[in-house]
């Protein structure tokens, strides 16, 4: 084989292991309800002995990646007084992907291969003052009082959910505004939409574009992990950003 060849395999090879070794990893997603609460939620990752625990915390919306690593590992959230656990979703790429979910307990043990890429979602609460779970959602106040409780002067992003190659995110907006929503792929946009809309709640869907999705299919994904980023302008009023961190099955 010429020299030339060998060297052109062997960077292949070395580009294929390192892609491996890049996906290896395990995703933590924080999400708080309701979306945009600034609270900041502390995790403990536990790395199979006898590496030691990671404490880590997240905003709204943020994660951490661990890997790559193989064995059986253990995510437990922290929680704050008066919060609690409202869901835990776990995903991976591999069908050998096992994850043990205990959401009283608010803590995840995973079982990790060398080249599983594995996603976990906790979605933490505010307790009601009864010590019930809040639902995100302030109760109507008495007529009497209506007049006397302002609204925020400013959007809000309320709800985030995905589907089949697409991101949907409900927008409160308080003035007529132009949505600009996109999802991101290591800064690169693969998906956009765009809508002006007067003050109201509103879906807004982006979905990824056809020939990307094909292009990561062909990659052997079944689902990929984006940001979707929505910008509303509204006229004369500064830009208000939203970032959330999505997975998308393709």
């Amino acid at each position: 084989m010429p020299r030339s060849a060998l060297l052109a395999l062997l960077v292949l090879i070395l580009l294929a292991a390192t892609a491996a070794e890049a996906r290896a990893t395990v995703d933590v997603t924080n999400h708080n309800d309701p979306a945009g609460d600034p609270t900041v939620i502390a995790y403990r990752f536990f790395y199979p002995p006898p590496t030691a625990p990671v404490d880590f915390a997240l905003h709204d919306g943020e994660y951490q990646n661990f890997g790559p690593f193989a064995g059986t590992a253990v995510v437990q959230v922290v929680l704050p007084v008066g919060w609690e656990v409202e869901d835990i979703q776990c995903s991976g790429t591999t069908p050998q992907s096992a994850f043990a979910i205990d959401k009283a307990n608010g803590r995840v043990t995973i079982n990790h291969g060398e080249t599983d890429e594995q996603y976990c979602s906790f979605t933490n609460r505010r307790k009601s003052a009864s010590g019930g779970a809040s639902s995100g959602v302030s109760p109507a106040p008495p007529p009497n009082l209506a007049a006397s409780i302002a609204i925020p002067d400013k959007p809000a992003l309320l709800h985030v959910k995905t589907g089949p190659r697409y991101a949907d995110a409900t927008i409160r907006i308080t003035r007529r505004s132009v949505i600009k929503s996109q999802l991101l792929w290591r800064g690169h946009v693969v998906g956009t939409a765009r809508e002006v809309r007067k003050p109201g709640t509103y879906d807004v869907t982006v979905s990824i574009r056809p020939s990307t999705a094909r292009r990561f299919r062909r990659q052997g994904r079944k689902r990929v992990t984006l940001t979707l980023r929505v910008v509303v302008v509204a006229s004369h009023r500064p830009a208000h950003v939203f970032r959330y961190r999505v997975v998308v099955p393709l």
